[in-house]
């Protein structure tokens, strides 16, 4: 169908920036909320933070009549009634929490609010639907569509109502959302809601701002301990697999001190309420949590979530890394992962009486294993499980393309395993196998005289996490195989004779953590963190005296442009991200004198900030030319660490600004950044080993070369070598 109407163009975006204060419609949510309004059927699969609930909300409050909602959970339609009303717009749920005046209230005045929200057994009772039948509905919004699909992760047989919307309000368009849906999923989803000539309307899988690791498990709470130090102070959510493991790292964060809460089944309704509040409220930063959490959790800035185990399929995976970044400002998703995960998983399916969905769930769990012990770039892996092609050659913020990885002949080492695996008659797990080729003297090994194998301690040189990977990357070649069961035994395949032959030669790969420097918005502008400090502190003062969120007053993305801008006027102030009429008028003023007082207790003037959108078509947003801003700091003769701190960004951030400035030419003074001597010495093993790779540069050197060194002379020899080398 065609868009071109630029009355409902106009209409849109004054209603975008006048009642939610957004500059610019995200991807897709434009075409959606037309689709909505001309009474359209359609499924949206939009990941999450691409901001579904604008998809629903803006039309609703358009069009006439009433939107009425379907939510999973209690605390979601709490969450988004708060934020609806903190923004002046008319809206009400309809759930168990409810004492019987208000309930009567909300469905006697069903058509004074613009959205209502109800859980789907709502659907189940005639007295509401004859309220319905009655009522001027505007679109019915289901959320979390893909908890009606028997092949979703998350089905729930309440879903299954739904499909009476279509069959009792057939002219009332159904708009349904999810984040997560493969193509059987999404055609599922239709079909059950009898959707009449529905679009589909599916954006990219990929969020770019997250880091994607995934890391065998070794040491887990020490794994853990060691990637909170690097998160300390950050907001995220830890994901156990079972209650006494939640339990467990719950007491583990409080001994060192983290401020955390539990969450999962186990616990009382009000106890997980109270921890779900603390958690969403910033009175605590960590949560650690079963599966049972998460699910419509709205909170933007957390900043973390960490797997202590691996997910049963990789919907559910995607699903809960989702709840990180939804801000769009940078987060790490850290995932481990073992075998013990793969077949508690599989033995869990085992009562399901079902064997196409038992089939089905066993192969998903494979699939999720496959990705973990893949060599390949994990986004590139995620976004083709869910059809889509990743069409950049590495994504630069996953531990496969961000890792420095040399590969290492491994036939030989391979040969010892599978030998290993064949002399103890295929009769014995990962670890014992382990203990066997380490030379063990443990009883179990020394009871079965498996001290006595050619292939006992053959391969001590290696530690125990090595052999693992080893074992692990075998596993993905199909030169091993795990059997079923309670036990899992290491086995051949019918390729291990190729390998133990000599026939075929296999490479592992050996690498050196380096932590991403990427985000995805390069439209996000360094910020003064002292500023946005006094800005936060004054928002969670403000959430706390109203009993809501932080992120309901502002979002961090419009403290940062606070922090960057330095608005002094409404106008000012309006032009920034998040900001409407209704919040400047709440809340405005007291984040501007802040502002104020900062600015000139430090000398400091405002900014001109980006001018609001007024043409219907999109407008390229002003770039910040923040390698700019390093070169003039390196003209007056700054450090690294001088830059850094004058600018309030990291140390690496600074070198990439230099390298990127000498491999262009706009730069080339690196005798002030590097010694006269380190320079020839770095140039003489570069002409060794070459320019494609940090690592081998650096092994070459003493350790008292840096990183940051290294890095700025590779950079001045490519550039210097186009005209002289």
């Amino acid at each position: 169908m065609s868009f071109e109407n630029t009355s409902i163009d106009n209409q849109l975006l004054e209603n975008l920036k006048s009642r939610f204060g957004y500059n610019d419609f995200r991807p897709h949510q434009e075409t959606i909320i037309k689709h909505i309004i001309n009474k359209e059927d359609l499924l949206a699969v939009l990941p999450t933070g691409a901001g579904k609930s604008l998809c629903y909300q803006l039309p609703a409050i358009i069009m006439p009549g009433t939107a009425i909602v379907v939510s999973p959970l209690i605390s979601l339609m709490q969450d988004q009634v708060d934020s609806l009303t903190k923004l002046g717009i008319k809206s009400a749920f309809i759930n168990s929490s409810l004492d019987s005046h208000d309930m009567t209230f909300v469905l006697e005045n069903l058509n004074s609010f613009d959205l209502i929200y109800i859980a789907p057994e709502r659907l189940s009772n005639q007295d509401f639907l004859k309220k319905l039948a009655h009522a001027q509905i505007s679109a019915f919004i289901i959320d979390e569509a893909h908890c009606i699909s028997q092949w979703g992760h998350s089905f729930r047989p309440d879903y299954r109502n739904l499909a009476l919307l279509k069959e009792t309000f057939p002219d009332k368009p159904i708009a349904a959302f999810t984040a997560t849906a493969t193509l059987k999923v999404s055609t599922d989803i239709q079909n059950q809601l009898k959707m009449t000539n529905p679009t589909l309307i599916k954006s990219s899988f990929d969020r770019p701002n997250l880091e994607l690791r995934i890391n065998e498990k070794i040491d887990p709470e020490d794994q853990l301990l060691t990637f909170m130090e690097r998160n300390h102070g950050k907001s995220g959510i830890i994901y156990t697999s079972t209650r006494k493991k939640a339990d467990s790292i719950h007491k583990l964060l409080l001994k060192h001190n983290y401020q955390a809460e539990k969450y999962h089944a186990g616990l009382t309704q009000d106890k997980r309420a109270q921890a779900q509040r603390a958690f969403i409220t910033d009175d605590i930063k960590i949560i650690v949590a079963t599966i049972a959490f998460g699910m419509g959790i709205h909170k933007p800035d957390i900043r973390f979530v960490f797997h202590l185990d691996m997910p049963k399929n990789i919907e559910q995976y995607y699903q809960e890394i989702g709840r990180a970044g939804r801000d769009g400002l940078p987060a790490e998703c850290l995932m481990l992962y073992g075998t013990q995960d793969l077949f508690l998983h599989k033995r869990l399916l085992e009562d399901l009486q079902n064997e196409t969905i038992k089939h089905e769930l066993r192969f998903k769990t494979d699939q999720i294993f496959t990705l973990c012990s893949s060599i390949q770039c994990r986004r590139a892996e995620l976004l083709k499980y869910f059809g889509e092609e990743y069409k950049q050659e590495k994504c630069n913020n996953c531990d496969t393309c961000l890792d420095e990885i040399d590969q290492i002949d491994g036939t030989i080492i391979a040969q010892k395993i599978l030998s290993c695996v064949y002399r103890v008659k295929q009769s014995f797990g990962i670890n014992h196998i382990i203990d066997v080729l380490t030379g063990s003297k443990r009883k179990s090994v020394l009871d079965r005289r498996h001290n006595e194998l050619s292939t006992y301690n053959l391969l001590a040189e290696h530690s125990k996490e090595e052999l693992k990977y080893f074992i692990f990357s075998l596993l993905n070649m199909n030169y091993l195989l795990l059997s079923e069961g309670q036990y899992p035994l290491l086995k051949l395949t019918t390729t291990s004779s190729k390998l133990l032959k000599g026939e075929d030669t296999i490479q592992f790969r050996k690498r050196e953590y380096h932590q991403s420097t990427t985000t995805q918005d390069e439209t996000i502008p360094d910020y003064d963190r002292n500023l946005y400090q006094l800005l936060s502190a004054q928002r969670k003062k403000l959430a706390d005296q109203d009993n809501i969120p932080p992120y309901m007053i502002f979002y961090d993305r419009s403290l940062i442009e606070m922090a960057s801008y330095y608005p002094h006027t409404d106008e000012q102030f309006l032009a920034l991200n998040g900001i409407g009429p209704h919040k400047l008028k709440s809340f405005g003023h007291k984040f501007m004198n802040i502002v104020k007082d900062y600015c000139q207790t430090h000398n400091i003037e405002p900014i001109t900030p980006p001018v609001i959108r007024k043409k219907t078509k999109k407008e390229p947003k002003p770039e910040i030319p923040s390698t700019d801003a390093t070169l003039q700091l390196l003209k007056t003769g700054k450090t690294i660490d001088e830059i850094a701190l004058i600018r309030g960004i990291q140390n690496r951030t600074v070198t990439n600004h230099i390298a990127q400035l000498l491999e262009k030419g706009l730069y080339t003074n690196i005798s002030s950044l590097v010694p006269e001597e380190k320079i020839q010495k770095i140039v003489v093993i570069i002409k060794e080993v070459g320019t494609e790779r940090l690592t081998p540069i650096k092994n070459r050197l003493p350790d008292y070369f840096t990183w940051d060194e290294v890095a700025i002379v590779r950079s001045y020899y490519n550039w210097l070598k186009k005209f002289v080398l």
